[in-house]
């Protein structure tokens, strides 16, 4: 078990003002139903002062369902940061409907009955990766892996640009947060965010980039990282939980975690959406 030193909290103190947290084999398990048990605990994230932030690949409708059962969720980045509510109850921002419009036609054409359609998003399965990289070759998209399903998306798009979003909209923008996840979908939001956590179940390569690697999976994992390193962490007080003190990694583009890139294909320079905010600078 590796502890951390007290500088690494140098300079951090009181920084957060946000948690974004994923859905699916985070705070929900394979096949469960109901986030209502998770209720309290992210109470207890808004009583650290921290807005809380439901952060997913499934669909805008889908994912209102669960922040109602939930109650405490004060903003929404659904279908993998393309469709956005923040705060709840306020406009719904919708990002690349030209890119997910010409997306939607030329896979439709393809007549697959395993694809799944969103506001923006399309979801295929992963084995017709390569495939869909062929039908959108002169399209600027992105494809993204998660689990056993690849999500196609306007370019730029990522869970990262839509808790940007979501935070601009709550007069956030130029503050840290606080994120955990499992999936490759949820590297370019916990490598973007100033705290980050992965639970047991994550995928290995998630695992290995955030800055805390819980032992418990899925809720539990995620009440381990709140009561633990985040507390911590918004104290300003060292911790002698299993939490990495490393360098973090350059990661490539999300157009480097496309399927065609993974498979050694050469990728082409694509033009981010315009609709995206800037990234924010770290210091």
């Amino acid at each position: 078990m590796r502890g951390v030193t007290a500088r690494a909290f140098s300079g951090r103190r009181g920084s957060l003002v946000a948690f974004a947290v994923d859905l699916d084999r985070t705070l929900l398990p394979p096949g469960g139903t109901s986030v209502r048990s998770a209720s309290g605990l992210l109470a207890t994230v808004r009583k650290m002062g921290l807005k809380v932030v439901l952060v997913s690949g499934r669909a805008y409708a889908q994912l209102t369902s669960f922040a109602e059962e939930l109650r405490v969720v004060d903003a929404l980045v659904a279908e993998n940061g393309a469709v956005i509510e923040s705060p709840i109850g306020g406009a719904v921002k919708l990002v690349g409907r030209r890119t997910g419009g010409q997306v939607r036609r030329r896979l439709a054409s393809a007549h697959w009955a395993d694809a799944e359609y969103g506001e923006i998003v399309v979801s295929v399965p992963r084995r017709r990766g390569p495939s869909v990289d062929r039908l959108l070759k002169d399209l600027a998209v992105d494809l993204i892996p998660n689990v056993d399903r690849v999500m196609v998306l306007p370019k730029g798009v990522t869970k990262a640009s839509g808790m940007r979003f979501a935070l601009r909209a709550l007069h956030l923008s130029s503050r840290g947060f606080a994120a955990i996840g499992d999936g490759e979908n949820d590297i370019d939001l916990l490598h973007e965010a100033e705290l980050s956590g992965a639970v047991a179940n994550a995928n290995p390569r998630v695992r290995s980039i955030a800055d805390y690697a819980c032992r418990a999976s899925f809720v539990a994992g995620v009440e381990e990282f709140v009561k633990g390193p985040l507390a911590d962490y918004l104290a300003g007080r060292p911790s002698t939980r299993n939490f990495a003190v490393r360098g973090r990694p350059r990661l490539p583009s999300t157009s480097a975690h496309r399927m065609g890139s993974r498979r050694g294909t050469g990728l082409r320079p694509q033009r981010v959406d315009p609709e995206l905010p800037a990234r924010r600078t770290r210091g």
